[in-house]
């Protein structure tokens, strides 16, 4: 089966960076890729095209297996080189941090189904380096959540809530996943869940299902566990963030619908999409799909739930689509801009640095960059002054309706009503006392970091 993205008013470049992250691209589009190289006039802005859907390792491999990579200019066949370096060194010490840790998780009799990035790697693109992993996700049985933070405490891994003051454990009616575990010298980083999305967002997902789906796989030497395809693909679809909606995330649906191929079971997708009411959620993530890799499969599930999409869904999701040039532009990493400012405004109670990192949330919350701001709204880059404008003035409700989506309708409000309570507490010396949080100077040096190191491990979280 041959993608046929709408190719009006869309560039050699681009076409050329969309084909480039099929994994096995069909000898038609194979051509059609050797044929967009041919008609490149402007290589640096393939590599800025990839670098913004944050897949330039992807991209390189799939020119490097079109045996086009040659015909690339030396400096930005260096520009990805480089970027496929830097990548490569950060996954091959998650990797290599993870096996063994798998493999005590096994001994002890803990199920771990390996997701997302870290599984396809492994299974949909037979290389570990595809994409920088920002950490290994697993999902594990609520029962066996103890003994896996006891494993992490035997590997000597600690937890970012621990940075607040707050010891892991499962809080199964507020979130779907611990606190993030890392190791000593921030090469692993692990996300352990028990459910697929937070409880809090009302999405009614049948876990007892799931597992009752799962198969055992070989994962690079270790037993392990993965859901099947169309659990994966399920997952992928409510699990996509907003507005991070680049390459790097919609190449790993494409490429695993095409890896399922006839043994994805549309019927069952479909009934589990009922049955957790996540109609607006996969509308949204494949439709992105369909506009830049069309699918048949895509496009009946999309018919098939459409009419329980909700009007402001249906009219985003317009929005979205209208131009290839924008949607492959779209991509923010914004929200987890203001995730990380309200992880480190919880980590002081030094009035100074509390007051900072009050005004970068609420800056970052109300204040948006334009360029961001541009992105959320899908506008195009010849947009005139006054859509800019609007587009600014937009971004707090489009924001405060990811976070609500993601978090629940009252938690995320109540976040922010609790920063104003705790600045005001910083401020007061007594109080403060009382409330001491750790010292991240001295928590680091605790696990062996610097601050700054520290600081890296979480900032590379997007």
């Amino acid at each position: 089966m041959t993608a046929r993205m709408p190719v009006g008013g869309v560039t050699a470049e681009e076409r050329l960076v969309v084909l480039a992250t099929l994994v096995a691209p069909t000898a038609d589009e194979l051509a059609e890729l050797v044929l967009s190289a041919g008609r490149v006039s402007d290589w640096g802005a393939v590599f800025d095209l990839a670098m913004q859907g944050a897949t330039a390792p992807l991209v390189a491999a799939g020119l490097r297996k079109a045996k086009v990579f040659d015909v690339v200019p030396a400096s930005v066949r260096a520009n990805f080189e480089s970027v496929a370096g830097a990548v490569a060194d950060v996954n091959r010490a998650r990797l290599a941090g993870a096996l063994p840790l798998l493999h005590r998780l096994q001994e002890a009799g803990v199920r771990v189904v390996v997701l997302k990035g870290m599984l396809f790697a492994a299974e949909v693109y037979g290389d570990p380096l595809y994409k920088r992993m920002n950490d290994i996700d697993i999902l594990v049985e609520l029962a066996a959540i103890d003994t896996v933070i006891e494993i992490y405490r035997e590997f000597g891994m600690f937890s970012v809530s621990e940075l607040l003051g707050k010891a892991p454990k499962a809080r199964e009616r507020r979130t779907h996943h611990l606190p993030s575990f890392v190791s000593r010298d921030g090469g692993l980083v692990v996300g352990t869940h028990w459910g697929l999305i937070t409880p809090l967002a009302g999405y009614t997902i049948d876990y007892a299902a799931i597992w009752s789906r799962v198969r055992e796989i070989d994962y690079y030497g270790v037993r392990a566990w993965a859901l099947s395809h169309e659990d994966n693909l399920h997952h992928l679809c409510i699990h996509l963030p907003y507005y991070k909606t680049g390459l790097r995330e919609l190449a790993d649906i494409w490429n695993l619908i095409r890896f399922a191929g006839p043994e994805l079971d549309i019927e069952l997708l479909l009934a589990e999409i009922d049955k957790a009411g996540s109609h607006n959620l996969v509308c949204h993530a494949l439709s992105l799909v369909e506009l830049l890799v069309p699918n048949p499969l895509c496009a009946k599930v999309v018919d098939a739930v459409a009419q329980r999409v909700t009007a402001f869904y249906r009219y985003d999701v317009a929005r979205k689509t209208r131009s290839v040039r924008t949607l492959l532009r779209s991509r923010s990493t914004h929200t987890a801009r203001i995730e990380k400012a309200y992880l480190e405004f919880n980590a002081t109670q030094a009035p100074g640095e509390k007051l900072a990192r009050f005004r970068a949330l609420w800056s970052n919350l109300l204040v948006v960059p334009g360029a961001e701001a541009a992105k959320m709204s899908s506008l195009p880059a010849d947009a005139t002054v006054l859509a800019r404008a609007g587009a600014r003035v937009a971004a707090p409700y489009r924001l405060t309706r990811v976070f609500q989506r993601d978090l629940g309708p009252w938690l995320f409000p109540a976040a922010l009503v609790k920063t104003v309570v705790d600045l005001g507490i910083a401020a007061v010396p007594r109080a403060r006392r009382a409330g001491q949080a750790v010292d991240i100077d001295a928590f680091a040096a605790g696990v062996g970091m610097t601050r700054g190191q520290l600081q890296a491990v979480l900032d590379g979280q997007e």
